[in-house]
């Protein structure tokens, strides 16, 4: 952070920040310090003695003189690996070790010969360490002070008077040609040493730039709500997200690395034989539709893509891509419906208007017939029938007229727990209540409230209570409950102990005159859907095996705003 005028203090401003390259270029050559170190104890520790086993003049004096070197190059080694550790410094540090070693160098071959010391080759190592470690600075630095104490070992030499072997003189080159060799040597090195800094900084933002990619693509591919697997090209599964894992009912780790026929079981074939078919024939399938069966055994609707992976020609694997179209199908399914509704709705207004004015002059003709003429036997019989099925006929058209017309709502805060408990115990004195059919209210969490018509609302639970009342006319049990659930939902649940709905009409609740009852007009429940969904909320229907039906009301709770069936 950076202050301005008046001591202000902006975050965010703060000054220039070094490059990535150059903070990877001096790490890389804090660690060639660090290397160093450690190179130069392991080749004096090996080198020093045998250089000495070369001369076989070589007394005690020269043991000495390498008992010296090596305890000169521990210390020396101590003192730079504390200084890289401390990494202050870099340019400084670099010059100074290269000093120590050619100043070290020189002392060792002056006491054991001086140009003629089978130790001046040692400059030469020393000149190559320069160019890699400092690059062409380095290696010039190192050659320049290589060169002087080459020139200058005779002087030094003269200090310590040991004579060499004829052998090892005659094996070493002129002094000139070692100076132009050094130059040339501490030059190139340099070169060297430049082109390999740069090669290590690429390739470490080379690998950078991959592994951010890698995690990159993972973290997308993870991320997604579409399901993903990939197999190689010997059919191996080799990648599943979570979404594919979810869709499956299986867990990545019992997948990966095992082939597609024994990876995915029985249920999930269909899915299987688009994957090894897009393998084996190496062409690609899009929005196939598949029914496979879930991991509880419901058929699961799937779309599915498949691609095969080519690379120089060859197929390295398939990627197939697919969701799970339960959801989409039941959009499909609910715009069928409401365009099946709004047609009846249109054609009912009319039927029903026809229907109502025929009917008032038939059911009054024989209630007044019934009180005046006062029939006895069959024709009592036939007058009550007639009278009968013209009341039905009238609920009839009512229920049409009441499906094909929208009442507004008139909406206004509701306490569920309040509203239901009501419900139940007008139910619980219904005289219309079968014998034997108990009414049970299982309250839920205080408080949970609903933005809803009152009226149209309590149409709905009555129609729903009537449907539970007539599945169980040998007696049994109805229980009410309601419960707070995720998204800000309310869920109302009305379950019965009847008979409980056929698996293949199930799908068909809720379709307009669609009904299993004798008497039935198939109203009912498409009128309780069409005003649920009118208040945002949906109605469903589940049949667990011998516990009935449950009737099912998700509400959004107060405040969560409304969405309005069309």
């Amino acid at each position: 952070m950076r202050k301005h005028a008046g001591g202000v203090t902006r975050p965010g401003l703060e000054g220039p920040r070094r490059p990535e390259s150059v903070v990877d270029a001096r790490a890389t050559r804090w660690q060639g310090l660090r290397t160093l170190t450690r190179a130069r104890l392991l080749v004096a520790t090996l080198a020093l003695p045998i250089g000495v086993l070369f001369r076989p003049e070589a007394g005690e004096e020269s043991w000495w003189v390498v008992g010296w070197a090596l305890l000169a190059v521990g210390v020396l080694s101590i003192l730079f690996w504390l200084g890289v550790r401390l990494k202050r410094g870099l340019g400084p540090q670099t010059y100074l070790q290269l000093t120590s070693d050619l100043t070290l160098v020189t002392w060792l071959s002056a006491r054991t010969g001086g140009r003629e010391s089978q130790f001046v080759l040692f400059f030469a190592l020393v000149v190559v360490t320069g160019g890699l470690v400092g690059r062409l600075p380095g290696g010039l630095f190192a050659a320049s002070l290589a060169c002087g104490a080459i020139l200058l070992l005779p002087h030094i030499a003269a200090m310590f008077p040991v004579s060499p072997a004829d052998s090892l003189r005659a094996a070493l080159p002129a002094p000139g040609t070692f100076v132009a060799f050094l130059v040339v040597m501490g030059i190139l090195s340099g070169v060297l040493g430049h082109r390999v800094q740069n090669a290590r900084t690429e390739l470490a933002r080379t690998a950078q730039e991959l592994a951010r990619v890698r995690v990159d693509n993972d973290l997308i591919l993870r991320h997604l709500t579409t399901g993903v697997l990939t197999v190689d090209g010997s059919g191996r599964v080799a990648f599943v997200n979570p979404a594919a894992e979810q869709v499956m009912g299986l867990r990545s780790a019992e997948l990966c690395g095992r082939r597609l026929a024994e990876a995915l079981p029985a249920r999930l074939g269909a899915l299987r034989q688009v994957i090894e078919r897009t393998l084996a024939e190496r062409t690609p399938r899009a929005r196939v539709e598949l029914l496979v069966e879930s991991s509880d055994g419901v058929e699961l609707p799937i779309g599915i893509s498949t691609n095969p992976l080519v690379h120089r020609g060859d197929v390295t694997g398939v990627v197939a891509v697919f969701q799970d179209l339960t959801g989409a199908k039941e959009m499909e399914r609910r715009a069928r419906r409401n365009q099946t509704l709004a047609e009846v709705g249109a054609l009912a207004a009319g039927i029903a208007h026809e229907l109502r004015n025929g009917l008032k002059p038939i059911s009054g003709s024989v209630e007044y017939l019934q009180r005046e003429l006062k029939p006895e036997g069959e024709s009592a019989v036939l007058m009550e029938l007639i009278a009968v099925e013209s009341s039905r006929l009238n609920r009839f058209v009512t229920d049409l007229l009441n499906y094909s017309r929208e009442r507004d709502l008139a909406l206004e805060p509701l306490d569920v727990g309040e509203h239901l408990e009501e419900l139940c115990d007008e139910l619980s004195r219904d005289p219309g209540r079968p014998a034997g059919v108990q009414v049970r209210c299982e309250r839920g969490p205080a408080g949970a409230c609903v933005q809803g018509d009152r009226e149209q609302l309590r149409q709905v639970w009555l129609n729903l209570t009537n449907n539970a009342f007539e599945a169980m006319s040998d007696g049994g049990a109805l229980v009410v409950r309601w419960r707070e659930a995720g998204g800000r939902r309310v869920l109302i649940e009305f379950e019965d102990s009847g008979a409980g709905i056929a698996p293949h009409d199930l799908p068909h609740v809720g379709e307009p005159f669609f009904t299993t009852k004798q008497k039935g007009t198939g109203l009912g429940i498409a009128l309780a859907q069409r005003i649920v969904e009118r208040h945002g909320g949906t109605l469903s229907f589940e049949c667990p095996p011998g516990r009935g039906t449950i009737a099912r009301v998700a509400l959004s709770v107060a405040g969560a705003g409304l969405a309005r069936a069309a």
